[in-house]
């Protein structure tokens, strides 16, 4: 094989290899988000999105160092906009699998209640604003939780959809339907993720041979 098709072949070897290092970074943060989603409290537990962030800041940093595109003009800061996308594609995989996750279990074990507001308080969430509506239950006044009060005031009765594992929060409207779509989006998410890392691998390959040259 000439030194141009051993070129080449290092070259696909490395972005064959980042498919699976990307499906590795998607399904660790499938994973996060699940184990999260099954503890009694959820996101809202601190301790579980620390050690989730911490998990997914540590695999992002060891695969940017591993396949970090560097550039030859190194003249004034590049903003490194794949390995931003492949980040975003982590959080956006995050989301939408946490999404699914709540649908998912509203569908299968939701239990639809007809609930009445009994106050409106301002939202105590560090990246909520606005105003939370307090629910009840219209019939045995047992307090349900709280959603976005939106339009709602004290009084107005609604029907919202409950988890009886107490996994979720009361979410407004009956029981959701299956959520295929947000599991497709999920898939969508994971392809180009995958390219992004493909295109970095094949990158990170191209400046090893240069840094070969450089230091032969």
């Amino acid at each position: 094989m000439s030194a141009t098709g051993r070129r080449w072949a290092v070259r696909l070897l490395w972005t064959a290899l980042a498919v699976p290092v990307s499906a590795v970074l998607t399904g660790m943060a499938f994973g996060v988000v699940y184990g999260a989603s099954l503890t009694p409290v959820g996101w809202r537990n601190p301790m579980v999105l620390g050690f989730g962030a911490l998990v997914l800041a540590g695999v992002l940093g060891g695969l940017a160092f591993a396949l970090y595109d560097f550039r030859g003009d190194t003249r004034g800061w590049v903003i490194p906009v794949r390995e931003t996308a492949v980040a975003a594609c982590v959080a956006a995989t995050m989301l939408v699998c946490w999404l699914a996750l709540k649908d998912q279990a509203l569908h299968e074990r939701g239990r639809a209640v007809r609930a009445v507001v009994t106050d409106l308080r301002p939202s105590t969430g560090v990246y909520d604003a606005g105003t939370n509506a307090v629910l009840a239950d219209a019939a045995h006044h047992r307090r349900l939780g709280v959603i976005g009060a939106g339009h709602l005031a004290v009084g107005d009765r609604l029907t919202v959809t409950v988890d009886p594992r107490g996994r979720y929060g009361v979410s407004a409207g009956p029981p959701p339907a299956t959520p295929e779509w947000m599991w497709d989006l999920s898939a969508v998410i994971a392809a180009v993720q995958a390219l992004f890392t493909a295109s970095l691998a094949f990158s990170a390959a191209r400046e090893r041979e240069r840094w070969a040259r450089r230091t032969g």
